[in-house]
């Protein structure tokens, strides 16, 4: 019994691997096709005037992608939104964790399991189910924070993108017009978006 959860506890972290592999593909195939398209604009611009005139806006980072991403993987909704030490982190503790997870469940066949029989959870010994059923809640605690903390992480992106550190801040100017010898001071506030 426990032998047969291994397996399909493999085959899930093989599969779940497999569609991480994939999502990653699909990314850097659309970032190549981006910066594909961005080059040739250069090259256009540069045809037509001789001097490149480009506005790049940069794109926003939806929060349910990254909410997605990191339900998928942990972490990887960090990867999305650029919050890379966060991703690593959350990326480590994931596969820590399901090691963990894994190693646990062969010691429990090994410790529990005879050569005819199969383990039934009742035979596993009240710590031993402790520690396994601590685990999987673990794991589905650490998926829970990576999510919230990928949605969070997605509009702290947007938020430093469109309205920078900067325009966040007080401000004072003063310019000076010789010509209509005339003095212009001009006073900033902060606007809060929240």
């Amino acid at each position: 019994m426990v032998m047969e959860v291994c397996i399909l506890g493999y085959r899930l972290v093989s599969k779940i691997s497999l569609v991480a592999i994939i999502i990653l593909s699909l990314f850097s195939i659309a970032f190549a096709q981006k910066d594909k398209q961005i080059q040739q604009n250069k090259e256009s611009a540069v045809q037509s005037n001789g001097t490149p005139i480009i506005f790049e806006e940069t794109e926003r980072k939806d929060p349910f992608i990254a909410g997605v991403l990191s339900w998928s993987w942990s972490g990887l909704g960090q990867f999305y939104t650029q919050n890379y030490k966060k991703g690593s982190a959350f990326l480590l503790a994931d596969l820590a964790e399901k090691g963990v997870l894994v190693y646990m469940l062969f010691h429990i066949s090994e410790k529990y399991s005879s050569s005819d029989q199969d383990v039934n959870w009742s035979d596993i010994s009240k710590k031993d189910q402790t520690i396994v059923v601590g685990l999987l809640f673990s794991i589905f605690i650490t998926r829970v924070f990576s999510v919230i903390d990928a949605v969070d992480s997605a509009h702290d992106y947007n938020r430093l993108i469109y309205y920078p550190y900067w325009k966040s801040k007080q401000g004072f100017k003063t310019s000076f017009e010789p010509e209509n010898k005339s003095l212009y001071i001009s006073v900033s506030y902060p606007v809060n978006f929240k």
